[in-house]
């Protein structure tokens, strides 16, 4: 007999929810995958959740409180070799901490947070 385990939504499933709409709004072809399936990247961050663009050209990452920001320095700069942009999310607590420990790094930063049931999100920021 088969039993159906349901993991429970995290605030990560719903911001990553609402980006693949905005591309579906866009037709664009946006696809979840792990990061590590899309291009080597440090062992630390090769199971984050990634969202690819191609039309756009665009990789995204929304982040949890756990991730190690500052890991993600390397992915800019490969996905940069590439001609590919770089979009990290991250909850606005953790803004700060994304402009410091990405500063410099060829990519963009937008916070997220929650107003009542919708994710809402800050514009591009350059760390």
């Amino acid at each position: 007999m088969a039993v159906a385990v349901q993991e429970p939504t995290t605030n990560v499933d719903f911001v990553t929810e609402a980006v693949l709409a905005a591309y579906r709004s866009h037709v664009d072809d946006a696809h979840e995958m792990a990061l590590a399936e899309f291009l080597d990247s440090p062992v630390e961050v090769g199971a984050t959740r990634a969202i690819v663009a191609k039309k756009a050209r665009m990789v995204e990452i929304v982040l949890d409180g756990d991730t190690h920001i500052e890991a993600l320095t390397e992915v800019a700069w490969e996905l940069d070799e590439r001609s590919w942009l770089f979009n990290v999310l991250v909850s606005l607590d953790r803004l700060g901490e994304a402009h410091t420990d990405l500063r410099g790094a060829p990519c963009t930063l937008q916070g997220w947070w929650f107003d009542e049931d919708a994710v809402r999100f800050t514009g591009f920021e350059r760390p």
